[in-house]
């Protein structure tokens, strides 16, 4: 773990401590891949130019998260916010077919296609609700450390997120066999998901870790993406 001492920090540590945690942001905020990616790129850049001057003044992973909210946001302000019901018909529409490739392996598919889905979901947050309940639920932040980095007060903080977990809550409740296992959701991915297996997954790591939500459980079941150990060149 990188410590705050700027003389410790290393562009290895870093991309090991924040890495993935930075991409799972940008991802999650922004639905394309590609510019998901640039806005990834474009706050480690930012970070890695201004580590150097970093005074400790806050902790490390605040300043790092704050940066990574200015520059995402630049690009997730031109994002749509969709309301519950187009998002539920989203998930109400055919049934997706498995593409027809011999190199094809089917769990890596349903994983990829369940991971979009659950990030459409998120869009029926506004940007900076969808920022906060990422940076709480998924990243684990503090309400405090939240607080600091979106320049709100903890309460207003806390409401934020509260009314984003109940949104989110009643959607998944009805439409996610990885939520709610005993849920009849008509989710045009249940077939292959049921075929593979993979609420299997979700179920022994809940049983590992305890109670968790379906979006931190999919950080470590669906992706490991690190944009910037790709940028770099580490992997």
């Amino acid at each position: 773990m990188v410590e705050n001492n700027k003389d410790t920090v290393s562009v290895s540590g870093l991309v090991e401590d924040y890495g993935r945690l930075v991409s799972s942001i940008c991802r999650r905020m922004i639905r394309d891949e590609e510019t998901a990616r640039d806005a990834a790129q474009e706050a480690w850049l930012e970070i890695i130019k201004n580590v150097p001057s970093f005074r400790g003044e806050s902790k490390l992973s605040t300043w790092i998260y704050t940066v990574t909210y200015r520059a995402v946001m630049r690009y997730a302000v031109k994002e749509k916010v969709y309301t519950s019901r187009y998002v539920r018909d989203c998930f109400h529409q055919e049934e997706i077919k498995v593409p027809c490739s011999q190199d094809l392996d089917k769990m890596i598919w349903v994983k990829q296609m369940c991971d979009k889905c659950l990030t459409g979901v998120l869009y029926c947050l506004n940007p900076e609700s969808r920022m906060a309940y990422i940076l709480r639920d998924i990243a684990r932040l503090s309400y405090e450390e939240i607080a600091d980095v979106l320049e709100h007060s903890s309460m207003s903080v806390r409401q934020i997120i509260s009314r984003s977990r109940r949104k989110l809550r009643n959607f998944l409740k009805d439409e996610c066999v990885l939520h709610n296992t005993r849920g009849k959701c008509s989710c045009r991915m249940r077939r292959w998901v049921k075929e593979v297996d993979l609420v299997h997954e979700y179920q022994e790591l809940r049983q590992s870790i305890g109670e968790v939500n379906v979006f931190r459980e999919s950080e470590e079941i669906l992706s490991r993406v690190n944009y910037w150990r790709q940028f770099l060149d580490l992997d």
